[in-house]
């Protein structure tokens, strides 16, 4: 299995760019064809900037100079649409920029409809894109699942790939705007931050002073619970002195009966 940092850090391109310091012309274009056909190489920008590859363009080998720009900054369509200009390609080279052209939409897509890909990459059904999808997550230029149910791919890690110059102005405003929103964001979370302690003092204050209250409402209730216990069974064991005050009554006519029937 390729490991990412061979892919990303052109360490394999290297041979390639000390080949191409005394290379020139057609031994150039030769150089340029076996670095396009490595398994392992997937950036070129330092090759391309090597003076002898420079030096194709205004020579008849302008075609290679080319081709390895699409394979630096584009795509399978950017060779499509040229493909009366171009060399034509050996299938592993088309593997490859179909490869490259599955991270470049990746860079912008994190869910990657088939039917796009199916597009983008001229592929006639979805059993070869599937294979292409597996054979790039296991050389490890994407990490992702394929989604058979909803025909889509989630990408969740993609290698990196060369930025042309002109792209640099766009970038850096898109991390400035970045940079801007998580400014924002991070005084948002300092001002949550400084009212969620506000409100937590506040109710921290709050049950300190309910408590307080509670307190002093228990001493005042204790001496009333003492003198209702005295009134309610201190009187002839009665519960209130309602009851103590009709009970005196009973008796008392209890009383007056007997007298009635008491014989002179």
């Amino acid at each position: 299995m390729a490991q990412t940092d061979n892919l990303t850090e052109g360490t394999d391109l290297k041979q390639f760019i000390v080949l191409a310091k005394s290379s020139k012309g057609k031994a150039c274009v030769a150089v340029i064809e076996k670095a396009l056909a490595h398994p392992t190489v997937y950036v070129f920008s330092e090759l391309l900037d090597m003076p002898n590859v420079q030096q194709l363009q205004q020579s008849e080998f302008k075609s290679y100079y080319d081709l390895l720009q699409i394979f630096t900054y584009g795509s399978y369509q950017n060779y499509k649409s040229n493909k009366d200009n171009l060399p034509s390609l050996s299938p592993l080279m088309i593997t490859k920029l179909r490869q490259l052209t599955i991270v470049q939409l990746s860079s912008t897509l994190k869910v990657i409809p088939y039917s796009l890909l199916l597009e983008q990459l001229e592929i006639q059904n979805v059993r070869e894109l599937e294979d292409l999808i597996i054979d790039s997550i296991y050389q490890n230029i994407i990490k992702g699942k394929l989604d058979q149910k909803n025909k889509h791919l989630e990408i969740h890690f993609a290698i990196g790939r060369d930025v042309p110059v002109e792209s640099l102005d766009g970038m850096l405003a898109t991390l400035e705007g970045w940079l801007q929103t998580s400014d924002k964001l991070l005084k948002e979370v300092h001002h949550l931050i400084g009212y969620t302690d506000k409100v937590h003092d506040q109710n921290r204050k709050s049950k300190e002073e309910f408590d307080k209250r509670v307190e002093n409402a228990k001493q005042h209730v204790k001496p009333d619970q003492e003198m209702g216990n005295f009134l309610g069974m201190g009187i002839g064991g009665f519960d209130s002195m309602e009851y103590a005050t009709e009970d005196h009554r009973n008796r008392k006519t209890k009383g007056k009966g007997k007298d009635m029937f008491k014989r002179p």
